[in-house]
This record gives structure tokens, sequence and C-alpha cells, in this order.
């Protein structure tokens, strides 16, 4: 079985930068062409950011990078989980 890799959202960095450039979360969703809501769940992490965000955040915020704003998160395939060994 394969792990699956997820690309998960910096919250803190994105909301400090959300809060120093002034945007709300619901101009910086218009601005990257996507709901309020889909920004919502993504900075409370609810939700792992679709390609319509990362490419919307990236093509309108020149002074992000993909490096700053996301990682990769490794997932074991569902059903399941890390067993510690005693």
């Amino acid at each position: 079985m394969k792990n699956s890799v997820d690309i998960v959202v910096n919250t803190d960095f994105l909301k400090a930068y959300l809060i120093s450039k002034q945007l709300s979360e619901s101009e910086f969703a218009k601005t990257i062409g996507v709901s309020y809501s889909t920004v919502n769940r993504i900075l409370n992490g609810k939700r792992n950011p679709g390609s319509k965000f990362i490419g919307g955040l990236l093509k309108n915020f020149h002074d992000l990078s993909f490096e700053l704003v996301f990682s990769y998160e490794n997932k074991l395939p569902k059903g399941n989980e890390v067993q510690s060994v005693i």
C-alpha cells in the first residue's frame, strides 16, 4: 500500500500575512477566485487547499512562494494507524 501526500497550508504564516496586508478572508478569497467558506475552512485546518486556491494565491501574490505557504504531509492509507512498538 502506498502512502498519500497532501499539500497543507502553513496557516499561522498565511494568517499573519493577511493581517500584515490588511486583507480580510473575504477579500483574499475574492482575489484568488475561491469562496470565503473555502478560505475559512483552509485557514481553520478543516480542509486542504486545492489547485484553484494554490494557483490563485501564487498568481495574485507575487511576494509569496509555494515553499513559504505550503508543505507536504504524508498520510497513511485509510484504516492504517501508526502504532508504537513496546
